[in-house]
C-alpha cells in the first residue's frame, strides 16, 4: 500500500509552518524587487503607501486560507471527537466515528475511540443485566421465605408448618448457593494465581461427586455408565470438586427418567481427558455458544433451578488450570461435556 504524502498530525503542523513560510518569503522578495524596480516607495508619489497596504491585505489573505485549511484539516476532527465524547459522557454509547480519514493518526484515534465505546457499552451491558439478573434471583426466595413467614404467622397444622419450614430452607440455600458461586467466581478471577496446587485422586473425587449425587440420580432412575481408572493429578482440589459437581448436577438435572449418563476418564503423557455426556433434552447451537457467559440460562423462565453460575465457574476453573472444556449438544438426543486437564501446565 503506498504511503501518504503526510499520514501523521505532527507532519501537517510542519508542512503548513513550512509552505507558510516559504510563501511569504517568497512574495516578500517579489514586492521589493518590483518596489526596487519601479521606485514605488518614491516620497514624491502619491500612492508610495499603496505597496504597504497591499502587502497587510495578502498577508491577512494568506492566513484566513492557512486557517480554513487548518481547521478543516486538522482541528475540525478534534471538535468532531470532543463532540462525541461528550455524548459518551452523557450515556450514548452507540456513538461511533468514520474512521475512513488522510491523516493516520486521527484515523487511529478515531478506531481507538470506536473500540473504547463498543467497550464501555458491553461493560454497561454486563452491569445491566448482572444487576436485573440478581435482583431477581434474590428476589425470588426472599419472596418465598417471607410468604411462608406470614403463613406461620397465622395458625397453621404441625405437618403445614413443617412444610413452609422445609421451603424455607430450600429458599435459604439457594441464596446461600447464589452468593458462594458469586464469591468463588470473583476470588478466581482477582485470586486465581495464587491457588493451592497438590497432588490428590482425580478418579477418586469424581466417585465422592456421584456418591454425593446419588439421591438426585436415583430419583430419576439414572443409569451410569463408569470408566474412572487410577489417576493421580496435581491441581485445585477444592475447585475441581466444584467442576465436577457442576457438570454432574447439569447432567442429572437435565435427563430424562430411566435414562443414562456416561462418564469417561482416559490418561496419557499430556493429561487426563474427562468426557460427561447425558441423553437429556439437549442444546441448540445459540444456547452451547453463549452456555459458559456469566448469568446466561436458556430456560428464561426460570423453571429450573439455577442462576446461571455453575458453567461460567466450570470454564474459569478449568483456564486456571491451563485446561479446555469442549460442548457438542444435539437437542432431544443429549450432551457432551469433554475437559482436558494437563499434567504441565506451563507447557500446555
Amino acid at each position: 500500500m503506498k504511503k501518504k504524502l503526510f499520514p501523521q498530525l505532527w507532519m501537517y503542523f510542519v508542512a503548513i509552518t513550512f509552505l507558510l513560510m516559504v510563501i511569504v518569503l517568497t512574495v516578500f522578495v517579489c514586492l521589493l524587487f518590483l518596489i526596487n524596480h519601479f521606485h514605488l516607495l518614491s516620497p514624491e508619489r502619491d500612492d508610495h503607501l499603496f505597496p504597504f497596504y497591499f502587502i497587510i491585505f495578502l498577508s491577512l489573505v494568506i492566513g484566513a486560507v492557512l486557517s480554513i485549511f487548518v481547521g478543516k484539516r486538522i482541528l475540525q476532527p478534534i471538535g468532531d471527537l470532543r463532540q462525541a465524547m461528550s455524548k459518551v459522557a452523557k450515556g450514548d454509547f452507540s456513538m461511533q466515528l468514520e474512521e475512513k480519514h488522510q491523516i493516520e493518526d486521527v484515523a487511529e484515534l478515531y478506531h481507538d475511540f470506536n473500540v473504547m465505546v463498543e467497550e464501555l457499552s458491553s461493560i454497561e451491558t454486563l452491569r445491566n443485566d448482572f444487576v436485573s439478573t440478581v435482583s431477581h434471583e434474590f428476589k425470588t426466595p426472599l419472596a418465598t421465605i417471607k410468604g411462608y413467614v406470614q403463613l406461620l404467622q397465622n395458625e397453621a397444622s404441625e405437618s403445614e408448618r413443617q412444610i413452609y419450614l422445609e421451603r424455607m430452607l430450600d429458599g435459604t440455600q439457594q441464596l446461600t448457593h447464589l452468593t458462594d458461586n458469586i464469591l468463588k467466581l470473583s476470588k478466581l478471577e482477582n485470586q486465581g494465581i495464587g491457588l493451592d496446587f497438590q497432588i490428590f485422586r482425580l478418579d477418586e473425587q469424581i466417585r465422592e461427586v456421584i456418591l454425593f449425587l446419588q439421591p438426585k440420580w436415583e430419583q430419576l432412575n439414572l443409569t451410569l455408565d463408569l470408566t474412572l481408572p487410577r489417576t493421580e493429578y496435581y491441581g485445585n482440589e477444592e475447585f475441581l470438586y466444584q467442576v465436577w459437581l457442576n457438570l454432574m448436577d447439569n447432567a442429572i438435572k437435565y435427563s430424562q427418567k430411566n435414562g443414562s449418563i456416561h462418564i469417561h476418564l482416559t490418561n496419557d503423557a499430556l493429561g487426563p481427558t474427562i468426557t460427561i455426556c447425558d441423553e437429556g433434552i439437549g442444546m441448540t447451537k445459540a444456547v452451547t455458544d453463549r452456555i459458559f457467559d456469566k448469568f446466561y440460562q436458556s430456560d428464561t423462565s426460570r423453571k429450573t433451578y439455577g442462576n446461571g453460575l455453575g458453567l461460567a465457574l466450570t470454564k474459569q476453573i478449568i483456564l486456571l488450570h491451563h485446561g479446555t472444556i469442549q460442548v457438542k449438544s444435539t437437542p432431544e438426543q443429549g450432551s457432551s461435556f469433554k475437559l482436558f486437564l494437563p499434567n504441565d501446565p506451563k507447557n500446555s
